[in-house]
């Protein structure tokens, strides 16, 4: 990752840790990750039911974040993830992954990764740089 998305990462792990919505991961080892950087809303895994009754369950939420990974099979499920949940009043937000995607993509391959990332922008980044925890 470059330099100057350092801050830009650590801003949307903030957003992370901020949300109130529920959050759907592809598996147990995302929701360790999103855990270990403290974010504490509600987590929904794809592992446990079909596409359709995930939609479902997201729908009874205010705000839903999609956070699949960034292969082809964390793309295609992202994206009919938003066709199921398009017929739902919740609010869903897909921006935030295609920005963590856009700036650490290089460096990880999925939620699964932010964790590790993260922990290496804080051992490589100058303590006195404005926005670093």
């Amino acid at each position: 990752m470059y330099a100057e998305n350092y801050k830009r990462f650590l801003e949307l792990i903030d957003k992370l840790r901020e949300f109130e919505g529920a959050l759907i991961v592809e598996g147990m080892r995302d929701e360790v990750a999103l855990r270990n950087l403290g974010v504490r809303a509600e987590i929904i895994k794809l592992s446990r039911f079909p596409l359709v009754e995930i939609a479902l369950i997201a729908s009874s939420y205010k705000e839903v974040m999609i956070l699949t990974d960034f292969d082809r099979k964390g793309e295609e499920l992202a994206r009919k993830l938003l066709g199921y949940l398009s017929g739902y009043p919740c609010r869903v937000d897909s921006e935030t992954r295609k920005e963590l995607k856009r700036i650490a993509k290089k460096d990880i391959k999925g939620i699964e990764d932010l964790y590790g990332l993260y922990l290496k922008i804080l051992s490589v980044s100058d303590p006195h740089m404005e926005g670093i925890r």
